[in-house]
């Protein structure tokens, strides 16, 4: 099965067109990059990104232009993460005291998240989400970070007195269920993210390889 995606333009300005084969990992780290940064017309990755570099665990390796232009007086930052594509994830049930919850509820919103974005999320603008709640109090938290026709990548929140119980595999596997087979799934973590990393380990999913990007602070 394979699939064609936009024209791709190379370092030189070449156009060619990508095409997704299954089981082929470095167009699947392309086809990431598309989803969290997003791309014009001409293939260039969006929000603020100069250039990415996608490298597999097979040796093969592309690097992908952005739409932002550098000069000598560009601020800018170097990003490297792990990626993993989520397989089917089994069903995982609630540790006692928590409950799993996917639908709208009268849910408190973990740090970090502003009223306006935590509605957002509970009604469905943002895309599948799955909680587990002690009380009405959102503790662990998985939702699509990024989400378009043909994939989507996760976002995992655990509170601080939670982790260390597992919650972010729990609601990673109850998001990926809502989206799975008919989209493409990703999870990623930085490199210094170690517990994030061991969260992957938990998972149905399978390591292909490290995106790095270089990028305008402030702008994915």
């Amino acid at each position: 099965m394979q699939m064609e995606r936009p024209r791709v333009a190379d370092a030189r300005g070449v156009s060619t067109v990508l095409v997704v084969h299954d089981g082929d990992d470095l167009a699947l780290l392309r086809l990431e990059a598309e989803t969290i940064w997003g791309c014009d017309d001409r293939g260039r990755l969006m929000s603020g990104v100069i250039v990415a570099t996608g490298t597999t665990y097979d040796g093969t390796w592309a690097t992908w232009p952005g739409t932002v232009t550098l000069d000598p007086d560009t601020e800018v930052e170097v990003a490297a993460a792990r990626s993993w594509v989520l397989g089917e994830q089994p069903v995982g049930s609630a540790p006692q005291g928590l409950r799993l919850v996917t639908t709208e509820g009268p849910f408190l919103h973990p740090a970090q998240w502003y009223d306006d974005e935590w509605d957002d999320l509970l009604t469905g603008r943002r895309g599948p989400w799955a909680a587990l709640v002690e009380g009405d109090q959102v503790v662990s938290l998985a939702h699509s970070a990024r989400l378009t026709s043909e994939a989507a990548e996760v976002g995992v929140q655990t509170e601080e007195s939670h982790r260390g119980r597992g919650l972010g595999g729990i609601v990673v596997g109850a998001w990926a269920r809502q989206l799975s087979p008919r989209l493409t799934l990703f999870y990623s973590a930085l490199e210094s993210n170690a517990a994030s990393q061991r969260v992957a380990e938990k998972l149905v999913a399978r390591p292909i390889g490290r995106l790095v990007h270089l990028a305008i602070p402030g702008e994915d």
